[in-house]
């Protein structure tokens, strides 16, 4: 991405999450921030949702990576876990609908210095602020030690924590995402909510030509996909840090659970999964 622009992708993802406010009365994932904090027209954003036949299948998959993220969390903060890590936020706005406040959880939402700025900025014209448990951790991923922004924000190394890592490792080198990975487990119980792309391969035709296009509209903006993985390599890779428990939910087991309550769902497989591992 541009060092001084916000994510693209973050935006985009925003606006899907608002037309499933819109158009799908928010039967995933129940989010009535995400219209305020977004600052978009209604028509605007419907047109978005609607500018392609197969726009369906993303905002299914958006919310519901976000919906098994945030079932996972509730069960971790019930097993005790505190510290919740929100890796790449955008305009994610679970610590404003937080559930646990009584529990004195602490979100830390990490992300690029620039999309934070962005952030601040909608929360501040929507008027809305931040709440007590939130702390914003600018970091760049392929540059700077996660972990030392981190305890330099209050996390507490010593102490277990949920990671959720949505819409970002797609766009990291494998480099970073080792990096990441590594820092992860070295958190004592840790567990993380992410989600990976297989190759072109596993794509229906007519995804495959609209993943492609979205890539290449990506690069232009510094934003290209870089790491592609089969399951069995994710896998592979979750064990070498450690990581057992490993959940492995691909795209026809997400629209057998969530895609009933999504509007005109496209036909169409996509290649993209969800993971929640525990170290």
């Amino acid at each position: 991405m541009n060092t001084n622009e916000p994510s693209r992708t973050a935006l985009m993802i925003a606006r899907q999450r608002v037309a499933h406010q819109l158009l799908d009365h928010g039967a995933i994932l129940d989010d009535p921030f995400s219209l305020t904090i977004l600052r978009e027209d209604e028509k605007e954003v419907l047109q978005f949702a609607n500018q392609h036949p197969l726009a369906s299948i993303g905002r299914l998959f958006t919310t519901a990576r976000s919906r098994i993220a945030e079932d996972a969390l509730s069960r971790a903060v019930e097993r005790g876990i505190r510290q919740i890590v929100i890796l790449g936020a955008g305009l994610d706005t679970f610590a404003l609908r937080n559930p646990h406040g009584a529990r004195q959880i602490r979100i830390y939402e990490v992300d690029h210095p620039a999309t934070q700025a962005w952030k601040r900025q909608r929360l501040a014209e929507a008027q809305i602020a931040l709440p007590p448990w939130l702390v914003l951790v600018p970091v760049d991923f392929e540059r700077d030690d996660v972990g030392e922004k981190l305890v330099a924000s209050g996390f507490q190394q010593n102490s277990p924590a949920f990671f959720t890592w949505l819409g970002v490792m797609p766009y990291l080198t494998q480099d970073a995402i080792g990096r990441t990975l590594d820092y992860i487990s070295s958190i004592q119980n840790s567990e993380v909510v992410f989600d990976y792309m297989e190759p072109p391969e596993a794509f229906s035709e007519e995804l495959r030509q609209i993943e492609k296009e979205r890539t290449e509209q990506l690069k232009k903006t510094g934003e290209g996909s870089d790491s592609r993985f089969e399951p069995a390599g994710i896998a592979a890779i979750l064990r070498s840090h450690g990581f057992c428990a490993i959940e492995d939910i691909n795209f026809q087991e997400i629209a057998s659970r969530f895609g009933r309550a999504v509007q005109g769902l496209a036909p169409g497989h996509a290649g993209v999964h969800v993971v929640h591992a525990k170290h």
